[in-house]
């Protein structure tokens, strides 16, 4: 196991000792000294559901505004968790799945881990065998992602057992007009040109009445993958792999009087990919021998309506959301369906041209109410308090059709035998191998409240509560020869009533506080699909002859300390926690290798444990450093035996104490940009960051179920950037290179333990890329 490194406390404590040298009527309202001002920016987020500053919550938490997502390059999720500590985008599939994860607490099955937020609206998805996953917002018009570490289940329900995301977008103004518009171009090594154009605009309808916010956006990033013949290495295709985003914005705000505000909203994205990024490295550099193009579209649409009425020492918020997602990809089975035949050799079969298409659509539907009420920010009071009622109702759809030709391939591997002989069915009208049609439903009905008192000048306590009644529920329909010689309909479900409670403590020193945490997060458990009989042999090598129909809810309890503090004259900023997480009844996927499906169970328990720190420092005027960095050790603390492998008394292991839960160890990003005037409207500015992501364990290690020797390491990753611009006039225009020094370690790897050489993929990051970005603020 892991050990937590010494470095950690080494660097908090001084934070602590650091307050004692601030005086302690430090205020916002303190001048910078004249000479190296501070260039410290003060970010307000909404992480306990009011607006503060950050350095006031009382919990770990990383905030980007838009002016530092452009210069950092900020585009989509992947780039978030590039400058995150704590958070984690693991591939999960060789379909292009990714899951996230925060301290440790990682899943790639069941409901997520991990609340998604757009605004106040959860759009987090519930996974399904590493294939369907969260969809995220693209970044442009946003005012800032705000990332919450630790559980947010008091305040932000079950779906927030590790952490929260949020993406905040902007509000209109009702007395002032904006414009903010940015335009890229570059190109990617070894590929195409890359293109963005977006604009967002804003002004007031109805002086001091009404306001309305518009944007629209969309990129093109260029391929970089060729798909080449197997047989005769010929190109098929060049650059596969282009993306093609688009989304839309428009919110409109009416006051009609000083209490009442009326906010209705619409958000639209379109992210559509031509084939994976995914390559054979056996095939040559960004070479592919999948037979055909894998594209995907994933839309969704989310309108909003948020009402907010002011009485005299409280306001009323009432948050009315519907998301709706559709999804279509295509995939290239044919690998799967050669290892599921040949015991988990994913290799070629030259004497027949295999092919099996995967056509499938995800459809999401969340309808979301949150009824909030809140005291009044009052300096003077000593106590405040949030509470409210939550209903959520969620439908998912999972539909999947394989087309082939196994007819073709069957006499081959097998002679004598068809498809009906060897499967005990005949393939469905159109050539349909597999046919499988999956709804999930959900609901969730929850009372929460959070009240925090000053105990004294310095000392606040703050207490919360959520208890939710919560119900899942799912039908599953399966045929052709894959599934057996019949079809089969299955269904299931299960209730439950999960309390979250949240304790905190905060004692203000200087210019921040340090502050304690324990709290409960929850995820809610699920009912298993029933496996097609292909996998019967995979059962029994497990002792199974049947998945488990149901599988129970999971918890962790989280033990936080940390510090935030502004020193020496407010020119550097420093938070820091420390965390200890246990995690019970731990849901986990077990693979069934050969037949490409799997189940879920509870696999025990673990501990997640390390450490975050960010800081910030403007040590002389025009020059700013950042430094982030996190540790998290993340095991489990107990061996899980499933059943006696056949013929043996020796049972088969689940999970194992000191195994890793596939998140990587440490994390670490520093940029530094300064600046400099060339005239009196005028300033040039140089702008590096790096990036450090650590090994990791991949899968169980050996005699685990699942261990996989080729893919059981996940490399480490380093990225740099460099930018330098002219800033005048609200005009920013830079010339870029991301990932400079052109980072090939994988991102992902799979390689099926009995392949050939032959059957290994990966993916690594974006290869270098140039480019020229504009901006302007009005």
């Amino acid at each position: 196991m892991r050990r937590l490194p010494i470095v950690p406390l080494s660097l908090i404590v001084p934070v602590i000792l650091l307050t004692a040298a601030t005086p302690a009527n430090a205020d916002d309202s303190a001048t910078p000294s004249a000479e190296g001002a501070s260039q410290l920016g003060e970010i307000v987020v909404t992480a306990a559901k009011r607006e503060q500053k950050l350095i006031d919550v009382p919990i770990s938490i990383s905030a980007y505004d838009r002016e530092t997502m452009d210069i950092e390059g900020v585009r989509d999720i992947n780039d978030v968790t590039r400058l995150t500590p704590g958070l984690a985008n693991i591939p999960t599939s060789t379909y292009g799945g990714q899951t996230i994860a925060i301290r440790g607490i990682n899943s790639n099955t069941g409901a997520s881990t991990t609340g998604i937020y757009i605004d106040d609206t959860p759009i987090q998805t519930r996974d399904y065998l590493g294939v369907v996953n969260n969809a995220y917002p693209l970044v442009f018009d946003l005012d800032r992602v705000e990332v919450l570490r630790g559980p947010q289940g008091t305040l932000f329900g079950s779906g927030s057992e590790g952490g929260t995301v949020r993406f905040i977008t902007p509000t209109p103004s009702l007395n002032s007009s904006s414009i903010y518009g940015r335009a890229d171009a570059g190109y990617t090594q070894f590929g195409q040109p890359n293109e963005e154009l977006g604009i967002a605009l804003e002004t007031p309808i109805v002086e001091d009445e009404a306001g309305i916010r518009a944007s629209v956006w969309g990129r093109h990033l260029g391929g970089y993958i060729d798909r080449v013949s197997h047989d005769t290495g010929d190109t098929v295709a060049t650059d596969t792999n282009g993306q093609n985003d688009v989304a839309a914005r428009v919110m409109v705000r009416i006051a009609p009087n000083q209490s009442l505000t009326i906010t209705p909203s619409i958000y639209f994205q379109r992210a559509g990919r031509d084939d994976l990024d995914l390559y054979w490295p056996d095939a040559g550099r960004y070479n592919s021998w999948y037979g055909i193009g894998q594209p995907e579209i994933d839309q969704i649409v989310l309108p909003a309506l948020t009402v907010n009425y002011d009485f005299e020492s409280f306001s009323v918020k009432s948050i009315t959301s519907f998301f709706d997602r559709h999804d279509e990809r295509i995939e290239d089975y044919a690998p799967l369906s050669i290892g599921a035949l040949t015991g988990g050799t994913e290799s070629f079969v030259p004497s027949v041209n295999f092919h099996e298409r995967s056509d499938t659509i995800t459809r999401q539907q969340n309808y979301d109410e949150e009824l909030r009420f809140s005291s009044k920010v009052d300096p003077g009071s000593r106590f405040s308090w949030v509470a409210g009622l939550f209903f959520y109702h969620g439908q998912q759809n999972y539909n999947q059709w394989e087309v082939d030709n196994i007819g073709d391939l069957l006499p081959v591997l097998f002679p004598g035998y068809t498809t009906l002989t060897f499967y005990g069915q005949n393939q469905l009208p159109g050539h349909v191998s597999f046919l499988e049609n999956l709804n999930y439903t959900s609901q969730q009905t929850a009372a929460f409240g959070e009240a925090s008192y000053k105990l004294t000048d310095r000392l606040t306590a703050t207490a919360g509560l959520r208890v939710e009644r919560s119900s899942f529920s799912y039908n599953d329909y399966q045929n052709g020869p894959f599934a057996g010689p019949a079809s089969f309909d299955d269904s299931g479900g299960e209730k439950e009533t999960p309390v979250t409670p949240r304790f905190n403590l905060s004692y203000a020193i200087g210019d921040g506080q340090v502050y304690a945490t324990a709290a409960k997060g929850y995820r809610t458990g699920g009912a298993n699909e029933q496996v097609p009989v292909t996998c019967a042999a995979d059962l029994a090598a497990l002792g199974l002859t049947t998945v488990p129909s149901t599988y129970q809810s999971d918890t962790v309890w989280s033990y936080e300390v940390g510090a935030k503090q502004r020193v020496l004259d407010r020119k550097v900023e420093v938070n820091g926690s420390l965390y200890w997480i246990d995690w019970s009844a731990i849901q986990g996927n077990i693979p069934l290798l050969n037949c490409g499906f799997g189940y879920n169970t509870n696999l025990g328990k673990a501990v997640s444990k390390g450490f975050d720190l960010q800081v910030q420092a403007s040590p002389i005027r025009d020059l700013l450093l950042t430094v982030a960095a996190g540790y998290d050790d993340a095991a489990y603390s107990r061996t899980v035996l499933g059943e006696n492998a056949p013929g043996t008394n020796v049972p088969t292991i689940l999970a194992k104490e000191g195994d890793g839960l596939g998140v990587p160890g440490w994390q670490a990003s520093v940029s530094t940009e300064y600046s400099w005037a060339l005239s009196a409207d005028s300033k040039a500015y140089v702008f590096g960051s790096y990036q450090y992501t650590g090994n990791y364990q991949r899968t169980g290690s050996l005699g685990v179920v699942g261990y996989n020797p080729y893919t059981f390491n996940g490399s480490e990753i380093q990225n740099t950037n460099i930018r330098a611009g002219i800033r005048r006039n609200g005009w920013d225009v830079s010339a870029y290179v991301n990932n400079l020094f052109d980072e090939r370690n994988f991102l992902y790897f799979y390689q099926a333990p009995a392949s050939g050489p032959d059957g290994a993929r990966a993916e690594t990051p974006r290869p270098r890329t140039f480019g020229l970005t504009a901006t302007f603020r009005y």
